[in-house]
This record gives structure tokens, C-alpha cells and sequence, in this order.
């Protein structure tokens, strides 16, 4: 990963001005996963922009024209990854190394080494499984590390205090946090009662389907002290933007740990960046980023 982040920062350096999130924010998930799952690098140029129509199709309002390109993404992303697939089935690779590989042999954790076919994964289940780990795993991170340097530039002062003091080992993660919590990239949940249960004064029945505010529930003062504020060094910071409980996301570790890497090397290589243009934001209520943010980089 350090590798991957040092060679986008050469790159940038090189052309003086960038797009925070093409040149950068969304280049590393995309590396990350393509390289977790062996997609081939000359062929995850698509990725991106299946990832986005299919994500554009689960907002709470859906036009027909989000919906025809969502399901355009996904019969295109199937049809490669079922090609994908059968070429790994054919050559398998290490499954400790290589997650396609271990999808498709299923759990070996057994006595023998050998997954049952109860333990391993439909074909369906597979290839849904490959989608689900491209786009959760892409979206929600590019837009963690652009929303942060986007924060950053407007909030001078706590650039200034984080660069400081970024060499203390806790700083860097407790930023990370206050990101998460200050601009989450995901802003709404979806939940499903099992029982009769009462919110706000309304009575909801047991299956009623509910769409929760995780961008509110972050910026709740009876819980964060002056929440409007971006303050990286919060504490306590008992921010949901990974969920909670049983529907904790399963890839914050990884989010967060790119996240980390992705800003203390860019901070330590750019300080001075500043924004060059409008930002364009992606458009959409559930997953809150941008498509492009202008910068002007240079190394000190």
C-alpha cells in the first residue's frame, strides 16, 4: 500500500495540478482490491464506473435513467467477472494471498484442507460476493480520503495543528475518526424491524422497512460536543459511520487503515496543497464525495 500511495504522490508532483480524487482518493481502493481480488491491471479501467452507476441505483429516490445504468453495470460486471472467475478456476493461486481464489474454494478450515460443498459459495453467490467487495469496499474509502482533504483545506487551523503534531502515533488515527464522523461517507442505513417498536413517538410494526440518517446521528450534539466543528483530536468519538453491532462493516479495518496511509504520506509530502476549482460533488444522498476536486500540489 505504501508503495501504491508513494507512486501516486511521484505522479502528482509531476503535473503540479491534480484531481484529488481521480489522480488519488480513488486510485487506492481500486489498486487495493483489484490486487486482493488479481484483477489484471490493465483491465480494472472499468471499475470505477461500474461501481458508481450500481451505487447510484440503491438511492432512496431512483430515476429510470439511475436504474437502466445500474442494471447496464451489473450485467457488464457479471460478464467479467464470470470470465475472471473461470480463468482462476482454471489456474488457481495462493488462497492465502489471493481472496478470488479463497471464494472459490470455500472455507478450508477443516481437518482435511478440503471445503465441503455446503462450505463453498453458489456461483450466484460468488460473483455477487466479488461485486459486493469491489464497490463497498471502493466508494466509501475514495470518498473517506477526499472528503478529509476537502475538510482540511477549508479548515486551515486544524491542518496546520494536524501536520504539527502528526508525528504522535494516535493522531493520525483519532483524524481518521473525526472524518468519519464530520463528512460520512455513507449517510444512510437501511433496517428491517423484527418487532413492533416505537421511534419518535410513531409506532412502526414488526417488518417495517426504515432508512436511518448516519450524517445526522454524527452531527447529534447530545453526543458530540459542538458538532458542527471539525476537531481531530475528539474525544470521545463514538461516531456510526461503520454501522454498529452485527451490521458493523466488515471492511472498516481496511478503510481505515488506507485512509491513514493515504493522508500522512500526502500531508507529508504536500502541506501546502491547496484546492483549484469548483469541487464537484458526486450527486447523490446516500454516499456523500466528490467526482473531482482541483488542487494545486508541491512538494516542500
Amino acid at each position: 500500500m505504501v508503495t501504491l500511495v508513494d507512486g501516486l504522490l511521484d505522479a502528482m508532483a509531476r503535473k503540479g495540478q491534480v484531481d484529488l480524487i481521480e489522480d488519488f482518493a480513488a486510485s487506492i481502493p481500486i489498486e487495493i482490491i483489484g490486487n486482493l481480488l488479481g484483477v489484471p491491471n490493465t483491465e480494472r479501467g472499468p471499475l470505477r464506473g461500474w461501481s458508481l452507476a450500481i451505487l447510484g441505483a440503491l438511492e432512496p429516490v431512483l430515476t429510470p435513467e439511475r436504474a437502466a445504468s445500474g442494471n447496464t453495470a451489473v450485467r457488464e460486471m457479471l460478464a467479467y467477472l464470470s470470465a475472471l472467475v473461470d480463468d482462476r478456476r482454471a489456474h488457481p493461486r495462493d488462497p492465502d494471498t489471493d481472496v478470488l481464489t479463497r471464494l472459490i474454494q470455500g472455507d478450508t478450515g477443516s481437518e482435511t484442507g478440503n471445503a465441503t460443498e455446503a462450505e463453498r459459495l453458489t456461483e450466484t453467490e460468488l460473483l455477487h460476493q466479488c461485486i459486493f467487495l469491489l464497490n463497498a469496499g471502493h466508494e466509501t474509502t475514495t470518498n473517506l480520503i477526499g472528503n478529509a482533504l476537502h475538510a482540511l483545506a477549508a479548515w486551515e487551523g486544524e491542518k496546520a495543528r494536524l501536520i504539527a503534531i502528526m508525528g504522535e502515533p494516535t493522531v493520525v488515527k483519532s483524524a481518521v475518526e473525526e472524518f468519519l464522523r464530520f463528512e460520512s461517507s455513507n449517510q444512510l442505513g437501511n433496517r428491517i424491524t423484527t418487532e413492533e417498536t416505537v421511534v419518535g413517538g410513531v409506532t412502526l410494526p414488526p417488518d417495517s422497512r426504515i432508512t436511518l440518517c448516519i450524517g445526522a446521528a454524527n452531527r447529534d450534539p447530545a453526543q458530540f460536543p459542538d458538532p458542527d466543528r471539525l476537531d481531530l483530536t475528539r474525544e470521545p468519538n463514538k461516531h456510526i459511520a461503520f454501522g454498529f453491532g452485527i451490521h458493523t462493516c466488515a471492511g472498516m479495518n481496511l478503510a481505515r487503515l488506507e485512509a491513514r496511509v493515504a493522508l500522512s504520506k500526502f500531508l507529508a509530502r504536500f502541506p501546502d496543497y491547496a484546492l483549484a476549482g469548483d469541487p464537484v460533488r458526486g450527486g447523490r444522498a446516500r454516499f456523500r464525495g466528490f467526482l473531482h476536486l482541483p488542487a494545486r500540489v508541491q512538494s516542500r
